[in-house]
């Protein structure tokens, strides 16, 4: 298995996927192979590998009680690989293509609420105060991190970005021009180009940022304590952030609520959203469209 791991890495790498989707397809197919030698007794090459085999492996999981976005996922990565070898000359026909993935009903993704959204606000502020107010007007390393996490939280906030387009932005990519305020997403998912106007919470928080953070670090737009903050860099930071305004946080759930509140309050409609959004297709909009669990339980409250 080893021998095909790193070339099968390299065209996912070619392919230009994320650097999680590649850590995670490698991951589920290193499972499906180890699965399938526990079952025959030695490693089968990828030739070997049958129709019967991926069926029965999706059983497996099934039989584990895994959910079917995970099931369905390392089905993708199977047939991604199996495509891969066909193009490697490893094998002829890929054996997960015709199987069917788990049916599962499109759940809204986990939006927060208006007061959720205010708890964050408003310890970020805090903190920024409390961080100010220690340094006695002095620009020590806590305040531009305080600053920083801010500017963050209200640019994921009022964007959309993916933390990863959030993390590699320079200062070139934002404009701080009044109303023709902007971020600049330069390589977005699948390469695509896009310009998010910048409402003014987002707008006032960054040039707050901008007035601190050192200008001898490199041109990244975010910087931690060794150089530019990462995607990983900007998770612990929102975690630490969400514990403590007492709200479950994630760059995903920030991106999530920017597209439900265009949809749901400010009635945008979708090929807008999209395009803030950075989908090549509305149809990854129209979930936003969806009622969330709370929807349906408030539903179901107004019964008699």
């Amino acid at each position: 298995m080893n021998d095909y791991l790193e070339p099968f890495r390299k065209y996912l790498q070619g392919a230009d996927r994320s650097e999680h989707t590649i850590e995670a397809y490698t991951g589920d197919v290193t499972a499906f192979f180890t699965w399938l030698a526990e079952r025959l007794g030695g490693a089968v090459a990828p030739v070997s590998v049958t129709f019967f085999d991926v069926k029965k492996y999706r059983e497996h999981l099934l039989g584990q009680g895994r959910k079917p976005a995970g099931i369905n996922r390392r089905l993708a990565a199977l047939r991604t690989f199996f495509n891969w070898a066909i193009e490697a000359r490893l094998t002829t026909t890929n054996p997960a293509q015709a199987l069917q993935g788990v049916k599962q009903d499109r759940r809204v993704p986990k939006a927060l609420s208006a007061q959720e959204i205010y708890r964050l606000q408003r310890t970020a502020a805090g903190q920024r105060q409390l961080a100010v107010a220690k340094a006695d007007s002095a620009v020590t390393p806590t305040v531009i991190a305080a600053l920083r996490d801010e500017a963050v939280l209200n640019l994921l906030l009022y964007t959309g970005l993916r933390v990863g387009e959030a993390a590699a932005l320079r200062f070139d990519d934002v404009v701080l021009n009044g109303k023709a305020a902007k971020v600049i997403v330069r390589s977005g998912k699948g390469l695509r180009y896009r310009e998010v106007p910048l409402h003014k919470e987002a707008r006032q928080a960054l040039a707050a940022y901008l007035q601190v953070r050192p200008a001898d670090q490199g041109d990244h737009l975010f910087l931690g304590q060794r150089g530019p903050l990462g995607s990983r860099g900007i998770q612990i930071q929102l975690t630490a952030l969400g514990q403590a305004a007492g709200v479950a946080v994630t760059p995903h759930m920030l991106r999530h609520t920017f597209a439900t509140r265009l949809l749901r309050e400010a009635g945008t409609d979708l090929v807008t959203v999209a395009a803030l959004m950075g989908h090549a297709s509305i149809a990854t909009t129209q979930i936003y469209t969806q009622p969330g669990e709370a929807d349906m339980i408030r539903a179901v409250d107004r019964l008699g």
